[in-house]
């Protein structure tokens, strides 16, 4: 039977559209049939009637990047002492030692706090997660994360078949991926039509790693036996990455804290789609990405949350409010918004089912926070 779900206000976020104030969305069979006002709607409307009351609604959220993999290390890691100390510390830690039920919460905690979908790295378990995630009912991306010196023998994306979500395969950065590696896992996931994820420019070992300069933690990679033939480009990482030809319409570059006005020129001009992660660069230590800059060069830019390791909590409500409480100049609702609904569909292979409350989309529907609506009153 088809419902119709009233409330004060929906954000529909197809570009250019104004809010709609007394808002309906008609949904049958979990597809949105219509939107448009109550007084419209309802009169030739035969079916359920859910009153959300005095609410704005928007799509449902997209989480663009998480390590769901670390779900079992919440609280586990040393906070504000940097990269270095971060990852020397969460060596330490069983990173995989994967726990179902910390995982089932986290996946909980997704869904609960409005997350339809999740753009999901997987160093070891691209295949379980997905399994994980299609049971949780979420939408995703799994990116099978290409890492070391050696190209697989088989394919990078293991087979799988889901109904809510595909595999596709992401680089782990310039300095932990070797340069053939990361070309041949671009090339395959452009060559399947699917999204290519890459860390880039997280950090300033990363810019020293990639000058060939002194950086601890080269030093802590090379007395683990990894990059000991590493020739350093001599270039910042965003630079490095145009010219592997890493950057493209179908990239999602994860950070990009260390910046300069030419890296950003450079990716924008990509078609890149730039993720930014504030809590969890502040929650290591690494820095503030030059959020300003990013959103008013026009890339397109959404938001994720990072793994538990990295991160109090996997609400994409507490990673947009911490970006509109924290950001220099006028950051309007609909501008914030886009980062964690249509933008990050879009880049993830979503954009025709999700991030946009319009008919033919799925029903994913959340209700925006007062948290979050109080900070434009």
């Amino acid at each position: 039977m088809p419902e119709l779900f009233r409330a004060a206000n929906a954000a529909t976020m197809v570009p250019g559209a104004p809010v709609i104030h007394d808002a309906a969305v008609i949904v049958h069979q979990g597809i949105i049939r219509e939107v448009g006002t109550y007084a419209d709607l309802s009169p030739a409307f035969s079916g359920t009637v859910t009153d959300l009351g005095d609410v704005l609604i928007a799509p449902g959220l997209v989480n663009a990047h998480s390590h769901l993999e670390l779900a079992h290390l919440r609280g586990a890691c040393p906070s504000g002492k940097g990269f270095v100390a971060w990852v020397e510390d969460l060596l330490t830690q069983p990173i995989f030692d994967l726990d179902d039920d910390l995982l089932g919460q986290a996946l909980d905690e997704c869904r609960r706090t409005g997350t339809v979908m999740v753009g999901d790295i997987a160093t070891r378990f691209a295949k379980r997660m997905a399994g994980a995630l299609e049971a949780s009912g979420l939408f995703f991306t799994v990116f099978t994360e290409a890492i070391g010196e050696s190209l697989p023998k088989k394919t990078f994306i293991p087979a799988g078949e889901f109904a809510h979500g595909t595999l596709s395969v992401a680089g782990h950065s310039l300095y932990t991926t070797h340069t053939d590696v990361l070309r041949a896992a671009k090339r395959e996931s452009r060559g399947r039509g699917l999204p290519f994820s890459l860390h880039l420019a997280e950090h300033d070992d990363e810019v020293a790693i990639m000058a060939g300069e002194p950086s601890a933690f080269l030093d802590l990679l090379q007395a683990r036996g990894r990059l000991l033939d590493f020739a350093p480009p001599r270039k910042r990482p965003v630079q490095q990455a145009a010219d592997l030809g890493l950057l493209d319409a179908t990239t999602l570059a994860v950070h990009c804290v260390k910046v300069t006005d030419r890296d950003i020129e450079t990716v924008r001009d990509s078609g890149a789609t730039v993720c930014l992660c504030p809590r969890s660069n502040e929650f290591i230590g690494v820095g503030r990405a030059p959020w300003e800059k990013w959103i008013g060069s026009g890339a397109p830019v959404c938001l994720g949350t990072d793994s538990l390791a990295s991160n109090t909590d996997l609400d994409l409500w507490n990673e947009a409010r911490h970006l509109k409480e924290h950001f220099n100049g006028e950051l309007s609702l609909d501008t914030l918004l886009a980062t964690v609904t249509r933008t990050p569909a879009a880049i993830l292979g979503a954009g025709r089912h999700l991030g946009t409350l319009e008919p033919g989309k799925r029903a994913a529907i959340s209700v925006v926070p007062r948290k979050i609506t109080e900070l434009f009153q």
